[in-house]
């Protein structure tokens, strides 16, 4: 074979130095640290979104449609806030580190639909319902009731229907966790 070789070596003489790309080399081949910081700073970036109510690019969520605020009004929930009524979601999210890759998730079965949006099909069928009659007045309130509180039962059909959830993105690396993963690489290097 024919061909130049090239070689060339370094040699160290200061201990101090030495020490510190040791360190380097230590935490370049075990980097679990690294990840540990990228998927905390990623969860917290997620909280963010929450409490801006909007997508990793900035984009607002879509409002809450007036039904859905006085639903929550019923029920004593936080009427106004997206996707935090209850806290299950925004405050289920975990992060799992391993030496090659960071995770943040969640175990919120409904998570995805709202990540992505969703269609969900209803199938016709009977339900009972219940109201209050009043047989002195012989009205009938037409308010749904519980069946505790109620005097009245009646069979009704529902027609097939599609419920629409729109996507409203929570998770996603925008350009400003670019910058602080770079820098919290930076970071972790010089340890």
């Amino acid at each position: 074979m024919t061909g130049i070789s090239i070689t060339h070596s370094v040699s160290i003489n200061d201990a101090d130095m030495l020490d510190q790309l040791g360190k380097l080399v230590d935490r370049m081949e075990n980097p679990l640290g690294f990840y540990k910081n990228v998927g905390e700073h990623l969860r917290n970036s997620i909280q963010d979104n929450f409490e801006r109510e909007t997508a990793p690019d900035g984009t607002p969520w879509q409002t809450l449609k007036p039904r859905t605020i006085k639903e929550r009004e019923k029920r004593r929930l936080t009427p106004i806030t997206i996707l935090r009524a209850r806290g299950r979601l925004v405050g289920s999210f975990s992060v799992a580190a391993t030496a090659t890759e960071a995770r943040v998730g969640t175990p919120v079965e409904y998570a995805a639909a709202h990540q992505f949006g969703a269609e969900i099909k209803m199938p016709a069928r009977k339900q009972t319902i219940y109201q209050r009659y009043d047989a002195k007045s012989d009205t009938l309130d037409q308010k749904f009731r519980r069946k505790a509180n109620s005097n009245f039962a009646r069979e009704v059909e529902i027609g097939e229907h599609t419920i629409n959830i729109p996507a409203r993105p929570f998770a996603g690396v925008k350009k400003e966790d670019e910058t602080i993963i770079i820098g919290i690489a930076d970071d972790w290097l010089r340890g």
